[in-house]
């Protein structure tokens, strides 16, 4: 009876559970349900939240880095363009000083001598500098009247060499003439001198060895100019290997432009045709008066020493002749000194012709 009742008990219980289960499973899956649900929300709002602090961090980050990067980007191009600019002005700079593929320097324009002189400050010295390969004619060179185109390259020259003008200085084998002025070819603006004057029919080419880097250009330059008749090249006769010939000076006066040259050359031919010219008179007096030479081969006398070594003449022949001319150095007796070939010419002498 014990063991039945208790059996019965214990199936009771079981039924009594079994029914209440589902109920209470419903119950707890519903709470579940809802706490998952509530958490799911919550989960969502702080991804939402999350969502929205992150696009707001992206925005401001990607802002920040947009500004950054215009930043470095302005920075980046300010520097490329100053870089650019020194670059450039370094170019130009290099490219100013460098005209020559022999060694240079640069100095400074102090005044100018002639259309082939000039001087310029050089390590705080005042220098005399001379251009290599040409020569223009004299207008300052003591005892020697001024040749025709001479004041025309001696302007030029002081036209493009004004006092303060940045020039650049290169030289050739020796770096001074016997009279210790610097042997340069001078470039102003990056343009030789020496070839302009060339160029402009304002100086022949004279050789003097071993400075002879261009000669070969320089001639070229030359026979340009000669065969447009410029300068120096208007006047036949007037260039010649060692110099310019005086003797073409009158034939000078009437071929260039310059109006009042021509008329004094007129004025001069007229006066040498007057017999009451008060010019011709006085070189027809001073002819009368001075005593013809007297030959005298015993004693070879020289006169007028005071101008020895420079324009030798011949009493018995009545020529002279200039240094380097063929007879120069042949001529030995009876010889007159003249310091200039036009006090040769005033005292009846010719010029050789060689």
């Amino acid at each position: 009876m014990k063991k039945w009742l208790i059996s019965f008990l214990m199936t009771a219980l079981v039924l009594t559970g079994c029914a209440e289960s589902p109920s209470s499973t419903s119950t707890n899956e519903t709470n579940n349900a809802t706490k998952t649900e509530n958490i799911s929300k919550d989960q969502t709002k702080k991804e939402e939240t999350n969502k929205t602090t992150e696009s707001a961090n992206d925005s401001s980050n990607k802002s920040t880095s947009e500004e950054t990067s215009t930043n470095e980007a302005q920075s980046t191009e300010s520097k490329t363009s100053t870089n650019n600019q020194k670059t450039a002005k370094a170019n130009s700079s290099a490219s100013s000083s460098k005209v020559s593929n022999y060694p240079t320097f640069e100095t400074t324009v102090t005044r100018v001598v002639d259309g082939d002189t000039f001087h310029a400050s050089i390590n705080n010295k005042d220098e005399k500098i001379r251009l290599i390969l040409v020569d223009t004619p004299e207008t300052v060179k003591p005892n020697t009247p001024v040749q025709p185109w001479g004041k025309e390259a001696s302007f030029y020259t002081k036209s493009v060499l004004k006092p303060g003008t940045k020039v650049v200085i290169e030289r050739d084998a020796q770096e001074r003439d016997q009279y210790g002025r610097i042997l340069a070819y001078v470039y102003v603006n990056g343009k030789m001198l020496n070839e302009t004057l060339l160029e402009k029919g304002l100086a022949r080419v004279a050789v003097f060895p071993p400075n002879t880097r261009y000669v070969d250009e320089f001639r070229q330059i030359q026979e340009k100019a000669k065969q447009q008749k410029l300068g120096i090249w208007s006047i036949d006769g007037y260039v010649g290997e060692k110099g310019y010939n005086t003797n073409s000076q009158s034939s000078t006066n009437s071929s260039q432009s310059n109006s009042s040259q021509s008329v004094s050359s007129q004025n001069s031919t007229s006066n040498s045709t007057n017999s009451n010219s008060s010019s011709s008179s006085s070189t027809n007096s001073t002819n009368s008066n001075s005593q013809p030479f007297q030959n005298n081969p015993a004693d070879d006398v020289e006169t007028n020493t005071s101008c020895k070594d420079r324009i030798k003449g011949n009493a018995n022949s009545k020529i002279y002749h200039v240094p380097g001319g063929a007879y120069y150095d042949k001529t030995v007796d009876n010889i007159v000194w003249f310091c200039t070939e036009q006090d040769a010419q005033n005292q009846g002498y010719r010029r050789s012709q060689r």
